[in-house]
């Protein structure tokens, strides 16, 4: 999955791990401020073996640097120390990672400086990779600024990794694109990706949505995903929900059993 992360550089940051330790963080536990998915991911047979919900918390420091710590998940524990990096180096310590962080997406007070969505890819020597995809929980739109009727349209990018049993295992990105009714509440979703475009519903509660039973699909295929196990997540960002984030995970079935994709979004109101 390493040889494509610099072909993706021209819509997002890239950081690299320069440092990651097991244990409690030795702080003491630090409360989430952002959310998504994680993906367990055998890179020998390409397929995912497992994938559900993870929290961390992401700050941003003084020097540029971005401190993550994962609270939730396979990986909780887990800290780490990224550097803004222009030139897509890879570090490879402790276990290894690697990540794209959108950093400063929106140019929007409270959230534009700020990590909105990242994906973090850590690597194990068992011939296993964690996709973990996350959105902040800071500069959500407040619910009494959440506009309450009227329709509007998202357009912005996502990022994410995919796995095909015997076929594909890389990064995938693309446009992503939302319409909006904010008067029934309801979302349409859809996302431009190597493998499949990915359309789904989501219904929307306060700031935040998610995906409606049943409605996420590849390939306008809903059959061959496993909805039990296929979430879309997100939020509103800025004021009057000028922005959009959030992440997902499609888990196959049926005939894609062991494919699987998890990722992020961003998008700006048009």
């Amino acid at each position: 999955m390493k040889a494509s992360m610099t072909a993706l550089m021209g819509t997002v940051a890239l950081v690299a791990l320069t440092g990651c330790s097991s244990g409690g963080g030795g702080g003491g536990s630090v409360a989430p401020n952002a959310l998504g998915y994680y993906g367990d991911v055998d890179t020998w047979n390409a397929a995912v073996t497992g994938s559900g919900s993870a929290s961390a918390n992401i700050q941003m420091n003084g020097d540029d640097t971005v401190s993550v710590e994962i609270t939730g998940g396979p990986d909780a524990g887990e800290t780490a120390l990224f550097y803004p990096d222009g030139e897509g180096y890879t570090a490879d310590l402790g276990d290894g990672a690697e990540a794209y962080m959108r950093l400063g997406y929106f140019g929007v007070d409270g959230i534009k400086d700020g990590p909105v969505v990242a994906l973090i890819d850590a690597d194990t020597w068992d011939d296993n990779v964690v996709a973990m995809a996350f959105r902040s929980t800071d500069g959500v739109t407040a619910p009494g600024d959440m506009p309450l009727s009227g329709r509007a349209t998202y357009s912005g990018q996502h990022l994410g990794a995919a796995a095909l049993p015997g076929e594909y295992l890389d990064y995938i990105d693309g446009s992503f694109n939302a319409d909006v009714d904010f008067g029934s509440g309801q979302l349409d979703g859809a996302m431009v990706t190597q493998v499949g475009d990915v359309t789904f519903q989501a219904t929307i509660a306060g700031s935040e949505f998610n995906s409606n039973a049943n409605s996420i699909a590849v390939g306008n295929d809903y059959v061959n995903v496993d909805q039990a196990n296929s979430n879309v997540n997100g939020a509103f960002y800025g004021n009057r929900a000028a922005g959009i984030a959030g992440t997902y995970r499609v888990n196959g079935a049926r005939a894609d059993a062991g494919a699987g994709m998890i990722g992020t979004f961003v998008g700006e109101r048009n």
